[in-house]
């Protein structure tokens, strides 16, 4: 996992920049007459692009939020599976009165087990359509709603579809966090090497070389 170079937030980081680059419009051409391969006349544009880029990918807290929609939608869809085992309990209780080892194929009394973890749930979920279709005559003989019986399987269906956003959203988050770092370690380098250049360019303007000075300690944490 990439680590930050700066002790500055995500956003100071940014600010600092658009500051800087501000800046070294107006001093471009010193930069260039000092080294024209690393400070082009283009590169206050470079920066910017780079800034604008990063404002647009949103840090962590876009991703955070991204998770959290995700979670609720599983967690709709887990309360959707526990009101139709219980809408589906009656009918098997009433269909296999005689017999607790079927209805225990169905969850009767199950719910702590079934209930226990996602990946659980998903499993009983998948299962359920073959269980109903192995009883599905006694089931409809007792009167059993052909949609209530059916309805499994699209519960099963948007689970496990909801697991996967939920899951693929989290990869996604380590990949853009990854990203996110390397790209604003490569903008801190920049800036590094345009503060370290004003030092010799404005060696005798104590003021001016102030406004390229960026902090250099390096953040073992993740603020944004």
């Amino acid at each position: 996992m990439a680590h930050r170079k700066y002790a500055m937030s995500d956003a100071v980081l940014l600010e600092t920049a658009d500051v800087i680059t501000g800046y070294l419009k107006e001093d471009i051409g010193q930069f260039t007459t000092f080294d024209s391969e690393e400070f082009p006349d283009i590169l206050p544009d470079i920066i910017k692009e780079q800034v604008t880029q990063a404002f647009v990918e949103g840090g962590d807290k876009t991703n955070i939020t991204q998770i959290s929609i995700k979670t609720d939608i599983v967690n709709q869809e887990i309360k959707n599976c526990r009101i139709y085992l219980e809408d589906i309990k009656y009918w098997v209780k009433k269909s296999f009165a005689d017999s607790p080892a079927i209805q225990k194929q169905f969850g009767i009394n199950q719910v702590k087990q079934i209930f226990g973890t996602q990946l659980q749930l998903i499993q009983f979920m998948e299962n359920l359509p073959e269980i109903i279709a192995l009883h599905r005559q006694q089931l409809d003989a007792s009167g059993t709603p052909s949609e209530l019986l059916d309805r499994a399987e699209v519960l099963a269906k948007t689970l496990r579809e909801a697991n996967i956003a939920q899951e693929y959203q989290k990869g996604n988050r380590r990949i853009d966090t990854e990203f996110r770092i390397l790209h604003l370690n490569n903008l801190y380098d920049l800036l590094r090497k345009i503060d370290q250049a004003a030092l010799s360019i404005y060696r005798n303007q104590p003021t001016k070389r102030l406004l390229y000075k960026i902090s250099r300690a390096k953040n073992s944490g993740v603020d944004h």
